[in-house]
Protein backbone atom coordinates (compact mmCIF):
# COMPACT_ATOMS: atom_id res chain seq x y z
CA UNK A 1 0.00 0.00 0.00
CA UNK A 2 1.71 3.52 -0.91
CA UNK A 3 0.00 6.31 -0.13
CA UNK A 4 -0.74 8.80 -3.67
CA UNK A 5 -2.50 12.60 -4.08
CA UNK A 6 -4.49 14.26 -7.16
CA UNK A 7 -4.76 17.62 -7.70
CA UNK A 8 -7.90 18.92 -9.47
CA UNK A 9 -10.39 21.02 -9.97
CA UNK A 10 -13.26 18.51 -10.36
CA UNK A 11 -14.69 17.43 -7.95
CA UNK A 12 -15.48 13.91 -8.33
CA UNK A 13 -16.68 9.92 -6.11
CA UNK A 14 -15.33 7.67 -8.83
CA UNK A 15 -12.06 7.95 -10.92
CA UNK A 16 -12.84 8.06 -14.87
CA UNK A 17 -9.87 6.87 -16.91
CA UNK A 18 -11.81 8.53 -19.74
CA UNK A 19 -11.92 12.30 -18.15
CA UNK A 20 -8.38 13.19 -18.32
CA UNK A 21 -6.96 14.44 -21.92
CA UNK A 22 -4.51 12.60 -24.38
CA UNK A 23 -1.25 14.80 -25.42
CA UNK A 24 -0.12 13.99 -21.78
CA UNK A 25 3.57 12.09 -20.56
CA UNK A 26 2.22 8.52 -20.62
CA UNK A 27 -0.68 9.04 -22.35
CA UNK A 28 -4.66 9.56 -21.49
CA UNK A 29 -5.67 8.44 -18.12
CA UNK A 30 -5.64 9.12 -14.58
CA UNK A 31 -2.64 10.60 -12.76
CA UNK A 32 -1.42 10.76 -9.24
CA UNK A 33 1.73 11.64 -7.63
CA UNK A 34 3.11 10.15 -4.22
CA UNK A 35 4.44 13.57 -3.16
CA UNK A 36 1.20 15.69 -1.80
CA UNK A 37 2.88 19.05 -2.47
CA UNK A 38 3.47 18.61 -6.09
CA UNK A 39 -0.31 17.65 -6.58
CA UNK A 40 -1.34 20.90 -4.72
CA UNK A 41 0.78 22.95 -7.09
CA UNK A 42 -0.48 20.75 -9.96
CA UNK A 43 -4.94 22.05 -8.50
CA UNK A 44 -3.35 25.50 -8.27
CA UNK A 45 -2.08 25.62 -11.49
CA UNK A 46 -4.88 24.37 -13.10
CA UNK A 47 -7.23 26.54 -11.19
CA UNK A 48 -5.36 29.30 -12.20
CA UNK A 49 -5.49 28.29 -15.76
CA UNK A 50 -9.44 27.79 -15.03
CA UNK A 51 -10.20 31.21 -13.40
CA UNK A 52 -8.33 32.83 -16.29
CA UNK A 53 -10.75 31.33 -18.51
CA UNK A 54 -13.19 32.32 -16.38
CA UNK A 55 -12.69 36.08 -16.67
CA UNK A 56 -11.89 35.39 -20.31
CA UNK A 57 -15.88 34.17 -21.17
CA UNK A 58 -17.04 36.78 -18.35
CA UNK A 59 -15.23 39.99 -20.35
CA UNK A 60 -15.84 38.70 -23.92
CA UNK A 61 -19.77 36.33 -23.42
CA UNK A 62 -20.84 37.82 -20.22
CA UNK A 63 -20.77 34.13 -19.67
CA UNK A 64 -21.37 33.26 -15.67
CA UNK A 65 -19.31 30.40 -14.24
CA UNK A 66 -19.23 29.88 -10.81
CA UNK A 67 -16.14 30.10 -8.78
CA UNK A 68 -13.25 27.90 -9.60
CA UNK A 69 -12.09 25.39 -6.31
CA UNK A 70 -8.57 23.85 -6.23
CA UNK A 71 -8.62 20.03 -4.50
CA UNK A 72 -6.46 17.52 -3.42
CA UNK A 73 -7.43 13.81 -3.49
CA UNK A 74 -5.77 11.65 -1.10
CA UNK A 75 -5.72 7.81 -2.35
CA UNK A 76 -4.13 4.42 -1.90
CA UNK A 77 -2.72 2.29 -4.73
CA UNK A 78 -2.21 -1.33 -3.80
CA UNK A 79 0.90 -1.80 -5.55
CA UNK A 80 -0.40 -5.81 -5.58
CA UNK A 81 -0.93 -5.65 -9.16
CA UNK A 82 -1.49 -8.93 -10.24
CA UNK A 83 -2.32 -9.41 -14.08
CA UNK A 84 -1.57 -5.94 -15.40
CA UNK A 85 0.96 -4.32 -17.49
CA UNK A 86 3.00 -2.20 -15.44
CA UNK A 87 5.89 -0.35 -17.01
CA UNK A 88 7.98 1.42 -14.53
CA UNK A 89 10.77 4.08 -15.30
CA UNK A 90 13.14 4.40 -12.11
CA UNK A 91 14.95 7.62 -14.30
CA UNK A 92 14.54 9.34 -16.80
CA UNK A 93 16.62 8.37 -19.38
CA UNK A 94 16.63 7.75 -23.18
CA UNK A 95 13.38 5.37 -23.02
CA UNK A 96 11.43 7.34 -20.57
CA UNK A 97 12.22 10.56 -22.73
CA UNK A 98 11.12 9.00 -26.21
CA UNK A 99 8.15 7.18 -24.06
CA UNK A 100 6.61 10.56 -22.92
CA UNK A 101 7.74 12.57 -26.00
CA UNK A 102 5.52 9.94 -28.22
CA UNK A 103 2.54 10.15 -25.72
CA UNK A 104 2.51 13.71 -26.18
CA UNK A 105 1.82 13.59 -29.50
CA UNK A 106 -1.18 11.35 -29.25
CA UNK A 107 -4.22 12.18 -28.52
CA UNK A 108 -5.03 8.75 -26.60
CA UNK A 109 -1.90 6.66 -25.64
CA UNK A 110 0.96 4.87 -27.64
CA UNK A 111 1.42 2.01 -25.48
CA UNK A 112 -0.94 -0.64 -24.09
CA UNK A 113 0.37 -0.72 -19.95
CA UNK A 114 -2.13 -0.24 -17.77
CA UNK A 115 -0.08 1.12 -15.44
CA UNK A 116 2.76 3.84 -16.00
CA UNK A 117 5.24 4.83 -13.21
CA UNK A 118 7.95 7.59 -13.42
CA UNK A 119 9.40 10.85 -13.56
CA UNK A 120 7.60 13.73 -14.45
CA UNK A 121 7.96 15.71 -17.37
CA UNK A 122 7.46 19.24 -15.63
CA UNK A 123 7.28 23.04 -17.58
CA UNK A 124 10.85 22.93 -17.75
CA UNK A 125 11.32 19.80 -19.62
CA UNK A 126 8.60 20.77 -21.46
CA UNK A 127 10.88 24.10 -22.61
CA UNK A 128 14.35 21.68 -22.71
CA UNK A 129 12.60 19.26 -25.47
CA UNK A 130 10.70 21.68 -27.64
CA UNK A 131 14.58 23.43 -27.84
CA UNK A 132 15.75 20.29 -29.21
CA UNK A 133 12.59 18.38 -30.98
CA UNK A 134 14.27 18.90 -34.45
CA UNK A 135 17.50 17.92 -33.48
CA UNK A 136 15.67 14.70 -31.78
CA UNK A 137 13.48 14.05 -34.94
CA UNK A 138 16.16 14.91 -37.51
CA UNK A 139 18.83 12.91 -35.78
CA UNK A 140 15.72 9.26 -35.03
CA UNK A 141 16.27 9.99 -31.39
CA UNK A 142 19.39 9.11 -30.81
CA UNK A 143 21.19 8.24 -27.71
CA UNK A 144 23.52 11.36 -27.83
CA UNK A 145 20.76 13.58 -28.71
CA UNK A 146 18.39 11.83 -26.07
CA UNK A 147 21.25 11.77 -23.39
CA UNK A 148 22.06 15.66 -23.71
CA UNK A 149 18.45 16.70 -23.84
CA UNK A 150 18.58 14.58 -20.07
CA UNK A 151 21.41 16.48 -18.74
CA UNK A 152 19.67 19.57 -19.05
CA UNK A 153 16.89 18.26 -17.04
CA UNK A 154 17.58 17.81 -14.12
CA UNK A 155 16.28 14.40 -13.27
CA UNK A 156 17.06 14.65 -10.15
CA UNK A 157 14.22 17.11 -9.86
CA UNK A 158 11.11 15.73 -11.58
CA UNK A 159 8.78 13.78 -8.86
CA UNK A 160 7.31 10.40 -9.54
CA UNK A 161 3.69 10.00 -11.42
CA UNK A 162 1.43 7.20 -11.74
CA UNK A 163 -0.38 6.99 -14.29
CA UNK A 164 -3.32 4.84 -14.81
CA UNK A 165 -5.20 3.93 -17.99
CA UNK A 166 -7.34 1.50 -17.82
CA UNK A 167 -10.52 0.64 -15.50
CA UNK A 168 -8.83 -2.38 -14.30
CA UNK A 169 -5.67 -0.37 -12.83
CA UNK A 170 -7.97 1.71 -11.41
CA UNK A 171 -9.43 -0.69 -9.16
CA UNK A 172 -6.07 -0.55 -7.39
CA UNK A 173 -6.76 2.58 -6.02
CA UNK A 174 -9.14 3.78 -3.23
CA UNK A 175 -9.69 7.06 -1.97
CA UNK A 176 -8.55 7.47 1.67
CA UNK A 177 -10.45 8.49 4.57
CA UNK A 178 -9.18 12.06 4.15
CA UNK A 179 -11.02 11.82 0.90
CA UNK A 180 -10.22 15.50 -0.46
CA UNK A 181 -8.90 18.52 0.77
CA UNK A 182 -9.37 22.37 -0.35
CA UNK A 183 -5.89 23.56 -1.56
CA UNK A 184 -4.58 27.09 -2.64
Amino acid sequence: MKNLYHGTISLFDEIDVNAGRGYKDFGKGFYATAVPTHAERIAIRNKNIAEKRREYLIKTQNIKINPIIAYRYNLIFDEQVEGLLVKSFTKADSEWLRFIIANRNCKTSTHEYDIVIGPTADAETTAIINQYYDELVQNDFSEEICEKVISELKPENLPKQYFFRTEKAVKTLSFDKLKRQVVG
